[in-house]
């Protein structure tokens, strides 16, 4: 009876951590496999390289002091993700866990656990930290402002990022915005975009009354901003009599105080907010305020109404 004949699988072709065959093939088969199989490989923290072009680039000093001390302790319990350096042998690049990683740098761990993730794109990077809310909104907007001058569309990067597109326009209120904006973001004063977006939109129309608003406020929220510029604007006026004349024959205003919904529409894949406040000069014609900085009075059957969000 012959004997079974018995074949050992190669798999070191595979392989971009371990040591040449010659040194060490058993070891360097139990690594490919635990990527094969999806179980974490140990690479070491000096291989792994930050994506230059990684969205998050703010780092709380505080928060990372802890995570060092977490990781000293107990190490790092959920593992970061890694796909092969482009033009490097034996290196990495860091998918995400940027705050891992550098924090078991400076705990001094020789190994860090990591995933490998070939396919891995900078929208996956994006969604990932958006997920975990670990993504600060300047950063979204840096990254949406890359993707645009790669020539993608707005509608494009919110339905790749899987959002909705008035999360786009109100972030690009954060590139470049007039300093006393700057001055609220930086100091935490205030990170909602959408409240510095109206802010901005704000600016454009009475840049030194917001300016001496924004040295002034000690609270920064949607309300507030709301409130000034129902006051800088002036209340709605209509061209019904009835309207100015209350049950008793008395005139009567609307209150200052008044706010109308946010209008956010598309115009030639164009995001802005209609100007509610002010008649546009033409009729059948709408002011919109784009998220270009530029205010523009369109053809209102050319808009399409993306969002109303009620103050």
């Amino acid at each position: 009876m012959k004997k079974p004949i018995t074949a050992t699988l190669d798999l070191t072709a595979l392989d971009r951590t371990a040591p040449a065959p010659t040194h060490d093939p058993i070891a360097k088969e139990r690594t490919v496999a635990a990527e094969v199989l999806g179980r974490p490989l140990q690479i070491p923290v000096k291989d792994i390289d930050e994506d230059p072009a990684q969205p998050r680039q703010e780092f709380d000093a505080v928060s990372m002091e802890e995570l060092e001390n977490s990781i000293r302790l107990h190490g790092v319990k959920t593992p970061v993700s890694i796909r092969p350096h482009p033009t490097e042998q034996k290196r990495w690049v860091l998918n995400f866990g940027a705050r891992r990683l550098r924090a078991s740098k400076s705990a001094g761990k020789p190994t860090i656990p990591a995933f490998v993730d070939r396919s891995h794109t900078d929208y996956q990077q994006v969604i990932e930290n958006l997920q975990r809310e670990d993504l600060k909104p300047r950063e979204l907007a840096l990254f949406i402002k890359r993707k645009m001058d790669e020539g993608e569309k707005q509608a494009q990067i919110a339905e790749l990022l899987g959002v909705n597109r008035s999360m786009v326009t109100n972030h690009l209120a954060l590139i470049d915005p007039p300093g006393c904006i700057e001055e609220i973001y930086t100091s935490g004063k205030c990170l909602s975009a959408k409240t510095l977006y109206d802010l901005r939109n704000l600016h454009k129309e009475f840049p030194r009354d917001v300016e001496r608003w924004c040295s002034t406020s000690e609270e920064i929220t949607r309300a507030t901003v709301s409130a000034l510029s129902a006051k800088l604007r002036g209340p709605r006026k209509s061209n019904s009599a009835s309207s100015k004349v209350g049950s008793g024959g008395e005139e009567r205003l609307p209150s200052p105080t008044t706010m109308l919904p946010s209008v956010i529409v598309i115009f030639h894949d164009r995001s802005g907010t209609v100007d509610l406040y002010h008649a546009p000069q033409q009729p059948n014609h709408l002011i919109v305020h784009f998220a270009d900085g530029k205010q523009e009075e369109v053809p209102a059957r050319q808009c399409q109404i993306d969002q109303i969000i009620f103050q």
